[in-house]
Formats: C-alpha cells, sequence, structure tokens
C-alpha cells in the first residue's frame, strides 16, 4: 500500500491576485476544525517560497515574476523528486497553478524514460506563453512550459518578450535533475471541465491534437462516460499526474478562487473524478491548487476540498 506525503507548495508568484498562498494552510486548518484525522495523521513537508517578492509590476510583463517563480519552482520540483524517491505519493496542496510545473517536473526527473499522462481538471486550458499570453501570468502558462512540440514548431507571436524573458521561459520548461525539455507528449495530455480560452490557446490544442473535454460534453454525457474516455486515452501511459483545480467547480461551489467561471463541475462530479483517480495504481501524484481564502467567505472552498478528500481518504 502506497504511503501519502503531503507537499504544501504556497507559491503565488504565478498569479495575478494575492491569497492563493494562503490555499494549503487553509485545507490543514480546515481538515483540523473539523476533526478530520485522517488527513492531520498524513506527514507533510512545506517549500519554501518567494512570495515576499511578488511584484505587480514585474520587469517582466509578458511573463510576471518568472524570474522568483522560477527558483521557486526548482524547489518544488526538487522536493517532489525526493519524496517520490521515497517511495512515497505526494498529495499536493499548491497555491497557484504555476506549481504544477514544479511539482510534474519532479516526477519527470525521477521517472525520465517514463509515458507520464498529465490529466488537468480545470476552467482553463493554461497553455499559453510568453509569446500568446494576454496577462502576464504564469499560471495562465503552467501547461505549456509542461508541453512537448513537434521540432521545428513555431508559435503565433502577438507579444515580443525579451530575451531574459525567454531565458528564464526556457529554465522552466527545463526544471528538475534530468533537464528534461517537454516533459508531456500532446497525445498524454487531457483536460476536463474547459470552458474559458483564448483562440490561441484552443488554435494550439487543435494543430497537437490534444484531447479536450469541455464542460458542454460533461453537462451533455456526463462525468462518468467523459472520466472513462479519458483514462482509455492514456491508457498508454505509465503513469499519471492529476492536477485539480477548484475552478473547475461551478461558480455555486468555488467561491474562493482567482478565476472563478460559470458553468462547471458539480461537486458530485468531482467526488467522482477523485473517487477513481485518487486510489488509482497508475496516479503517482495528485495535486489540488487556486484555493484563495481572501477572496471566500467563512473558508467555504477549503471546505470543499475536505469534503472530497473525506471521499478518499
Amino acid at each position: 500500500m502506497r504511503t501519502l506525503k503531503i507537499v504544501e507548495a504556497p507559491s503565488e508568484n504565478g498569479a495575478g491576485k494575492r491569497g492563493a498562498s494562503l490555499g494549503p494552510q487553509a485545507v490543514v486548518l480546515q481538515a483540523r476544525q473539523e476533526g478530520f484525522a485522517a488527513l492531520e495523521e498524513i506527514s507533510r513537508v512545506l517549500v519554501p517560497d518567494l512570495n515576499h517578492q511578488f511584484e505587480y509590476q514585474s520587469p517582466f510583463p509578458f511573463a510576471r515574476n518568472i524570474d522568483h517563480l522560477a527558483v521557486a519552482q526548482g524547489m518544488v520540483a526538487s522536493y517532489v523528486e525526493d519524496i517520490i524517491g521515497d517511495a512515497d505519493t505526494p498529495l499536493i496542496f499548491s497555491g497557484d497553478h504555476s506549481n504544477a510545473i514544479g511539482a510534474f517536473s519532479g516526477l519527470k526527473n525521477h521517472n525520465p524514460e517514463k509515458r507520464i499522462g498529465l490529466i488537468w481538471i480545470d476552467a482553463h486550458l493554461d497553455l499559453h506563453n510568453p509569446l500568446t499570453t494576454p496577462s502576464g501570468n504564469v499560471h495562465g502558462m503552467a501547461v505549456n512550459a509542461l508541453l512537448a512540440t513537434p521540432e521545428g514548431f513555431q508559435y503565433p507571436a502577438k507579444n515580443k518578450p525579451d530575451e531574459e524573458t525567454m531565458m528564464l521561459w526556457n529554465q522552466l520548461r527545463t526544471l528538475g535533475s534530468h533537464q528534461v525539455d517537454g516533459k508531456v507528449l500532446p497525445s498524454d495530455l487531457v483536460f476536463i471541465g474547459i470552458r474559458d480560452y483564448e483562440k490561441e490557446e484552443r488554435a494550439l490544442a487543435e494543430q497537437l491534437g490534444i484531447r479536450i473535454f469541455y464542460a458542454t460534453e460533461v453537462m451533455e454525457r456526463g462525468i462518468k462516460l467523459v472520466l472513462q474516455d479519458a483514462l482509455k486515452h492514456l491508457e498508454h501511459c505509465e503513469q499519471w499526474y492529476v492536477s485539480f483545480d477548484v475552478d473547475s467547480l461551478d461558480t455555486s461551489v468555488s467561491t474562493g478562487t482567482g478565476t472563478p467561471v460559470d458553468g462547471g463541475l458539480s461537486l458530485q462530479d468531482a467526488a467522482h473524478l477523485f473517487h477513481e483517480l485518487f486510489p488509482h495504481p497508475k496516479t503517482a501524484a495528485f495535486e489540488i491548487t487556486e484555493i484563495n481564502p481572501l477572496l471566500d467567505q467563512k473558508n467555504s472552498m477549503a471546505s470543499a476540498v475536505v469534503r472530497l478528500l473525506r471521499e478518499v481518504l
């Protein structure tokens, strides 16, 4: 039986709003308040962050705070790689979604030869890069930072990031002990719950043949059939990294998060995903991200996450 270890990765330098750094601790405290002993008994590690260097006016407008973020995500990668090396399974409570860059990198660098599938449960595609981003927030570029593209592939360039920005971007793409660039193949990636994206992201996904299960498909077919198809699409992968952004949930549930979008997953949909994915033998790491208590009331977002975790722990 696998041993879980909680990784608190509170970096929020990839977000456009402050407060996601408080998300990991909000979950832990909510579990304690509710007397959720199963979560309390899991050992935890806290990854250092550079949130004190968050800059609204970053000198890198097309990848804000990327200088601090690259260092912070290097630490996340190192912690996750060490935990997996100890034969533990990381349960990652992260600040903003850019932490998935470090966490997935840690998994991949421990297993550089393995095909690792990425299950991205989110309202957004997060497929931008410094050349296409409308906001400059790196949490909207997290999947792109991990994505392998064909040799010679050219992104459309509507922005003109400077040389240092692109150097730091390439540093993000090659995080970890093996410096793997392009850690997940387009065929090894699925999105679930998507409903908010820019045309550049959708065009990239279509060009690379990435499988997207939009929120409308979940509503029409049901989460059970959607997940069956998603896992069939990834059945060739040896391991999976599951990343659950709380904004994948409908706004009736996801009250405390930075970028809520109407028309999302129900709590029952999410419970099914947790039931099927959390204990699955191919799930090598499970991340929960983008809880922002500063945007919430009565810690309801963390309470919903605790409710989901009660279903599987």
